[in-house]
């Protein structure tokens, strides 16, 4: 596990920020939930998603308690990618569920979202340019993070060609990625468990549900047991574990072979599963069968299987590239 990294000095750069929940500055550690050691050829930029309830609508990212919160769901989710790579993840000043957008608005629209990902943004060009050292990078969200990520990948990469070249691939997961997204970053959405530079993305729900806020018209979708982006049924054999965390404090629960099956629903784009009969999950806000909160842990060792699978066919294109 990656540890958090404080200041030298204990609370100092929370100290510096004032009462305004002012802006982040990422070359200090404080403002890192993971700041790892580089032992392996790729990294991973992760963002993760909504944790906050403050009232004043932003994640205050100097308070303990909220802190606490993001480290959770980090151990929770990013523990996916660190068998493999090294796992860079800013703390943001991202958009509490306290905001409630208008009826004609979308939640990406709201000034709050804007400015929790000019943060990311901001933390992606420090981790670019005084991190990243040149290596292959991996970036990856769940939910608002991944909301993030979107408007990152379309300021930042349809204009520039190393970072295009250098992105071994991108979990985009927990919200709608469209095709206007994909354009404007100048990439594709994976078709295949191997392809690189390309957006891996999908919504999870029962067969039955109508979907939740996530799943809009147009997303992408591709099925994280056989890799498909067809209809293709996966059965649980195919399910290599789930992995269920407290989101909240990242501790481990439980671990299950076989948990569910997958398979996408052409008409809405969902990624549809049947749970074990008798489970009872916490679904949280969602309406019925909406299992936005195990993007990550009804698949998770499938994810983790596809990030190796991923790298390894992104170094092996670069080594052979390279004798050419």
């Amino acid at each position: 596990m990656s540890d958090e990294n404080p200041s030298p000095d204990g609370n100092i750069s929370a100290t510096m920020m004032n009462s305004t929940n002012s802006g982040p500055d990422y070359e200090d550690s404080y403002y890192w939930i993971s700041l790892p050691s580089v032992n392996n050829e790729v990294d991973v930029f992760y963002v993760y998603p909504t944790v906050s309830s403050n009232p004043d609508g932003s994640m205050n990212i100097t308070d303990d308690e909220e802190r606490a919160l993001a480290k959770g769901i980090f151990d929770a989710q990013a523990n996916v990618f660190e068998p493999h790579a090294n796992v860079f993840a800013p703390y943001y000043r991202q958009m509490s569920t306290a905001v409630a957008a208008g009826p004609d608005m979308l939640a990406t629209d709201t000034m709050e979202f804007k400015q929790g990902a000019a943060d990311v943004e901001e933390a992606f060009e420090y981790y670019i340019t005084t991190l990243n050292e040149g290596r292959p990078f991996i970036i990856a969200g769940h939910s608002q993070g991944t909301m993030a990520l979107i408007e990152l990948i379309k300021n930042r990469f349809g204009d520039d060609e190393d970072l295009r070249e250098r992105l071994v691939a991108a979990y985009l997961i927990g919200y709608t990625v469209t095709d206007e997204d994909l354009e404007k970053a100048g990439l594709s959405a994976a078709q295949a468990a191997d392809d690189v530079g390309v957006v891996i993305t999908y919504n999870t729900q029962s067969v039955t549900s109508e979907g939740g806020p996530m799943l809009m018209a147009g997303a992408h979708c591709i099925n994280p047991l056989n890799w498909k982006t067809d209809n293709t049924y996966a059965p649980v054999s195919e399910n290599l574990g789930a992995r269920f965390y407290n989101d909240s404090t990242g501790e481990f629960l439980r671990e299950v072979l076989h948990y569910c099956d997958a398979q996408i629903n052409l008409t809405s784009s969902a990624l549809t599963t049947t749970i074990p009969e008798g489970e009872e999950l916490d679904i949280g806000p969602y309406s019925e069968g909406v299992y936005h909160r195990y993007d990550y842990a009804f698949w998770y060792r499938n994810l983790e299987q596809n990030v190796a699978d991923r790298i390894s066919a992104y170094l092996t294109l670069k080594e052979d590239a390279g004798d050419e």
